[in-house]
């Protein structure tokens, strides 16, 4: 990720759903942190909350910059779930399977997830990657564990 030295960013607590998550912005790039919070967060109604989260990021970088995030909502949102969901699996693969050999395989993985760095094009070498999954965000969505829903939206299922 390619940042300037005189941008160390700026570090902001998000509260969504009674969630404290945290984010650090810097001028093309957010980095948010992939902790407890962040998993608790997804665990209720998904889809929403993950549409609140990148809808506060999007707004503070805004307020923060002055200028729009240049980073699709649906590219962060599938972005977030990539790192969240891989560390989950990889430290569930890490508990099953007592190996050396891949034990260093997921540290490396959950160490790499830890922090989700989310640049715009031009400073994050894999913005294309989530780019291209972006179209795909329900399918996506689909395919992730699931998140207990709210009982008023549970009755009208």
């Amino acid at each position: 990720m390619k940042q300037t030295e005189q941008d160390k960013g700026t570090t902001r607590i998000l509260n969504i759903a009674n969630q404290n998550i945290t984010v650090l912005f810097q001028s093309h790039s957010v980095h948010i942190t992939n902790d407890d919070a962040l998993v608790r967060l997804l665990e209720t109604n998904r889809a929403a909350v993950t549409e609140e989260l990148v809808v506060a990021i999007k707004e503070q970088f805004k307020s923060l910059y002055a200028y729009e995030l240049d980073i699709s909502s649906d590219s962060l949102a599938v972005e977030i779930w990539g790192h969240v969901y891989c560390a989950q699996l990889a430290t569930i693969i890490q508990n099953l399977v007592r190996l050396k050999l891949l034990e260093k395989v997921t540290d490396r993985l959950i160490d790499y997830c830890a922090v989700i760095d989310c640049g715009e094009k031009g400073y994050d070498g894999n913005r294309f990657f989530w780019d291209m999954l972006a179209p795909f965000k329900s399918q996506i969505e689909g395919w992730l564990p699931d998140s207990e829903q709210p009982e008023d939206e549970v009755a009208q299922s």
